[in-house]
C-alpha cells in the first residue's frame, strides 16, 4: 500500500519482510506516528513532536528495515523533519522524555467510578468567577472588586488541579498602575484524565496550543479531557478542563492580556488549602491597591465620554475611566467591555447581583449595532408618521 509521509513524499509500504536479521514493520511504525498526530501533536520545534519523530526512527531501526526499498526515503524524510524542527537541541540527552502524570483525584470522583466517569465532572456546585483586566482590575471569586499595582509575577490561582500565574508591567515610566503582559496556565496532571499541560501567553503571542505543541490531553480527539481552543485567532483563547468543569479564558486586547477563570465552588474550596497568596481568592494585598489617578494622561470628562460609548456599567465603567485617565489608551475600553461580557456569559447569577445598574442582561451592546438599531427605529417612526400625515391629507381632499 502507498503511504503519504507529507512534504510531497510517498512510499510503497509493505506489512513485513525486507529486513536483515528481523522483521520490518514500516506500516506499523507509520500508523503509530499517525495515531499521535491525530491525538493533537502538531509539527513544530516542541518536545512532543520531536519525541514522536524519535520514536518513529527507533521503530524503523529496531525492525531491521534497512533492506526495505523505502527505508532510505523514509529515513531521509525523518532526518529532514528532525533538523527542520531543531530536535537535536530540544531532545538533548533524553529524547524520549515526555510529561508524566501525577496522582491527583478530582473533587467529583467517588469510589467505584470508571475512568470515563471520573473525567467528566458531575457535581452540582454553583460556578465561581474571577477576572483580571485593564490596569489591572481584579474581581475575586468572592465578588470583591479592586485595582492593583501588583507589579511583577503573581499567583492568580493555585489548586491541586490548576495553577495560573500572571506577570504585570508598569503602563508608564512614572505610573504605579500596571497591566498584564504574561499569563501562564498549568493544568496539573491526573492519572486517569491526562498528563500535565502548560499554556503560556504574552503580549507578543496568544498561541493556539500548549507549550509542547499539543492542543488537547486525555480522552480522545473527539472528547478530550483538557483542551485549548482558539475563539478568535490571536485575540481570544479558551482552556477547558472537563474533570473539574473549569474554563480559563485569555484575551489579548491592545498591548495587554486579560484573564477569566470559572470553576465550581466545590473545586475552588480546595484552593483555600494551599498556603500561599492567590489574587483570585484573597485579592491583592492592601499595600498594592490603587484608588486615585497619578499623572493623568487624559481629562476625566473625556474618559467618561469615551467609556460611555461602550456602555459599560458599574465597576467596569469606573475601571474604564481609571484606565483611560491613567494611560490615555482607548483600547482599555475594549478590555472593560470584554470583562463585563465575560461576567454575564460565565456567571450570569453573579452578574445580576453585582451589576446594580443593569436590570436586563446582557445590558451591553456594540456601539455600532446600537447606533444602527436606533437609526432603524427612527426611520420606522418617521415612516409611520409620514403615512399618518398622508392619510390625513387624503381624507381632507375627499371632503
Amino acid at each position: 500500500m502507498t503511504q503519504n509521509l507529507g512534504d510531497g513524499v510517498s512510499v510503497l509500504v509493505e506489512g513485513g519482510g525486507g529486513g536483515v536479521g528481523g522483521e520490518c514493520e514500516m506500516e506499523k511504525c507509520h500508523e503509530a506516528y499517525l495515531t499521535l498526530q491525530k491525538e493533537g501533536v502538531e509539527e513544530g520545534p516542541t518536545q512532543a513532536y520531536c519525541s514522536m519523530l524519535h520514536r518513529y526512527s527507533q521503530c524503523l531501526t529496531k525492525g531491521s528495515c534497512r533492506g526495505n526499498i523505502n527505508y532510505h526515503t523514509t529515513r531521509q524524510w525523518l532526518n529532514n523533519l528532525l533538523e527542520r524542527n531543531n530536535c537535536t537541541d530540544i531532545l538533548g540527552d533524553d529524547p524520549q522524555s515526555v510529561p508524566q502524570d501525577t496522582q491527583q483525584v478530582p473533587a467529583s470522583a467517588t469510589p467505584g467510578q470508571t475512568p470515563q466517569d471520573i473525567c467528566q465532572y458531575e457535581g452540582s456546585a454553583a460556578p465561581a468567577h474571577c477576572g483580571l483586566f485593564g490596569d489591572p482590575h481584579l474581581k475575586t471569586f468572592g465578588g470583591e472588586y479592586m485595582t492593583c499595582g501588583a507589579g511583577g509575577a503573581w499567583p492568580l490561582l493555585n489548586t491541586p488541579h490548576l495553577a495560573i500565574q500572571v506577570t504585570n508591567q508598569p503602563v508608564g515610566p512614572a505610573s504605579q498602575a500596571t497591566a498584564t503582559t504574561k499569563v501562564t496556565v498549568i493544568v496539573k496532571g491526573h492519572k486517569q484524565c491526562g498528563p500535565e499541560r502548560t499554556y503560556e501567553a504574552s503580549t507578543e503571542a496568544l498561541p493556539r496550543a500548549f507549550m509542547d505543541g499539543t492542543t488537547w490531553a486525555g480522552g480522545t480527539a473527539l472528547k478530550p479531557h483538557t483542551v485549548v481552543r482558539e475563539e478568535k485567532p490571536g485575540e481570544h483563547v479558551l482552556i477547558t478542563v472537563s474533570y473539574i468543569n473549569t474554563t480559563v479564558a485569555v484575551r489579548k486586547i491592545g498591548k495587554y492580556l486579560t484573564v477569566l477563570v470559572k470553576m465550581p465552588e466545590s473545586v475552588l474550596a480546595e484552593a483555600g488549602e494551599m498556603d500561599e497568596m492567590q489574587l483570585c481568592v484573597q485579592g491583592c494585598p492592601p499595600y498594592e491597591r490603587l484608588s486615585k489617578f497619578t499623572q493623568p494622561a487624559m481629562k476625566k470628562s473625556d474618559a467618561v465620554k469615551y467609556c460611555k460609548e461602550y456602555n459599560v456599567t458599574d465597576y467596569y465603567l469606573d475601571s474604564c475611566i481609571f484606565d483611560l485617565v491613567t494611560t490615555g489608551d482607548k483600547s482599555f475600553r475594549v478590555a472593560a467591555l470584554a470583562a463585563q461580557l465575560d461576567l454575564w456569559e460565565h456567571d450570569p447569577l453573579g452578574a445580576q447581583k453585582l451589576l446594580q445598574n443593569c436590570s436586563e442582561p446582557p445590558c451591553l451592546w456594540d456601539v455600532t449595532s446600537a447606533t444602527s438599531r436606533l437609526h432603524s427605529q427612527a426611520v420606522t417612526l418617521l415612516t409611520s408618521l409620514l403615512v399618518l400625515v398622508l392619510l390625513g391629507l387624503s381624507r381632507q381632499a375627499v371632503r
